[in-house]
């Protein structure tokens, strides 16, 4: 439980510095060139592999489980008061197969971060450090993730798909009735003691299991956090040469 908690408290986390990062991405890009318009593909430009990943992955999803879809758009556009980066047409089926396309950047998402995370930086030994206390070495095990090669390279690519594999607000419209549904069945099966138990073998593996995402997401985090200091940085210099701010409703 301990570990399950601490993953979904990353989780919403990470969803709430994505948004932060997104305002202020644009807001930069606002006050470099005047243009909201220009905040607009500004962001776009820097979350585009991310963008690709998460347009990909509904695509993917719908004709893994058989369901029509459209045209690919890969271009920024103001949908009512949203900003959407790219969007693929899928037709409505059921809401089981909606919510799974609808989840499919997530799971893309969190793919391609246990990949980075692992294959290419030491992100179990930043865990352990965190989790050990061990803030010397956590400290350590951060900064060698600058030397690795290629680091600048895929420290941005942990940016980009970190800060664009959240669901959005319409592939999260089949969840509700999905989520309903499950919670009903979980009442069920705990008012008259249906609840299985979980062998220990099997305990321990979703354990290790979702420690490992913990990791991965843990090391995200931090990027985007000092990503978010430096976009911070940044706009308030800007905003001193251009005597004015952005404001953020």
């Amino acid at each position: 439980m301990p570990t399950l908690l601490a993953f979904a408290l990353l989780v919403i986390v990470l969803y709430w510095l994505q948004r932060w990062i997104s305002q202020h991405v644009q807001g930069i890009g606002i006050l470099l060139f005047n243009s909201s318009n220009a905040g607009m593909a500004l962001l776009w430009f820097v979350l585009l592999p991310g963008v690709l990943l998460h347009e990909a992955s509904h695509w993917l999803m719908a004709k893994l489980l058989g369901v029509p879809t459209g045209r690919l758009r890969l271009t920024p556009t103001v949908q009512g008061k949203q900003v959407v980066l790219g969007s693929v047409e899928v037709k409505r089926t059921d809401p089981l197969r909606d919510s799974l396309v609808g989840l499919a950047p997530f799971l893309a998402g969190t793919l391609a971060l246990l990949a980075i995370g692992y294959g290419v930086f030491d992100a179990a030994g930043l865990g352990l450090a965190w989790e050990r206390g061990d803030w010397g070495g956590l400290l350590a095990q951060f900064v060698a993730a600058f030397r690795v090669d290629d680091a600048w390279l895929w420290l941005y690519l942990l940016v980009a798909v970190s800060n664009a594999m959240m669901p959005s607000p319409s592939d999260r419209e089949s969840w509700r009735l999905v989520l309903i549904y499950l919670g009903v069945v979980a009442a069920v099966m705990l008012l008259f003691g249906w609840l299985p138990t979980l062998p220990a073998s099997l305990v321990d593996a979703l354990t290790g299991g979702l420690r490992t995402l913990t990791y991965a997401f843990s090391l995200a985090l931090l990027i985007d956090l000092l990503f978010a200091a430096g976009l911070a940085l940044v706009e308030l210099l800007l905003s001193a040469l251009r005597g004015g701010k952005v404001v953020y409703k």
